[in-house]
């Protein structure tokens, strides 16, 4: 059954994405190979973390909810600031992976984060899984853009 404001989780997550879009990046490189695991896990675990909570009630009753909410809006700030980071500094593609806060590649270790904690919230072994699958894509992949563009 679909809910309506499960919307949200996926949605918080998209917004500034949207606007990566419209604004482009500047000093993009050329394009590159990717590794088709990469990619091919990177794509799976968006449509993944995309649509599943759709389907899922949000829960916040217990203690461990509630430590996943927190987790799932801290990695959710992050990710925001990071993004802001991107769009003050003018766009340049090479703020898309720069470490933040000692985070290294922070624009794909907080979803991938916030997502994880929505499982719980989401009582969701599906989200889990998706998730799991995004970070095994969209992290390494990051990485090894970071590192040639550096």
């Amino acid at each position: 059954m679909f809910h309506p404001v499960s919307i949200l989780v996926p949605l918080l997550i998209l917004l500034p994405n949207l606007l990566f879009f419209k604004f482009e990046p500047q000093n993009m490189p050329d394009k590159t190979s990717r590794n088709l695991f990469f990619t091919g896990a990177e794509f799976i675990g968006r449509m993944g973390v995309i649509m599943v909570p759709l389907f899922y009630s949000l829960h916040v009753h217990n203690g461990f909810e509630v430590l996943a909410l927190t987790v799932m809006l801290l990695s959710l700030g992050i990710y925001y600031y990071g993004w802001g980071r991107y769009f003050r500094n003018g766009r340049p593609y090479r703020l898309l992976f720069t470490p933040l806060l000692g985070i290294p590649v922070p624009l794909a270790l907080s979803p991938v984060l916030y997502f994880l904690s929505a499982s719980v919230l989401l009582h969701s072994g599906y989200l889990l899984i998706f998730s799991l699958i995004l970070g095994a894509g969209h992290i390494p992949a990051s990485l090894r853009d970071y590192q040639r563009n550096a």
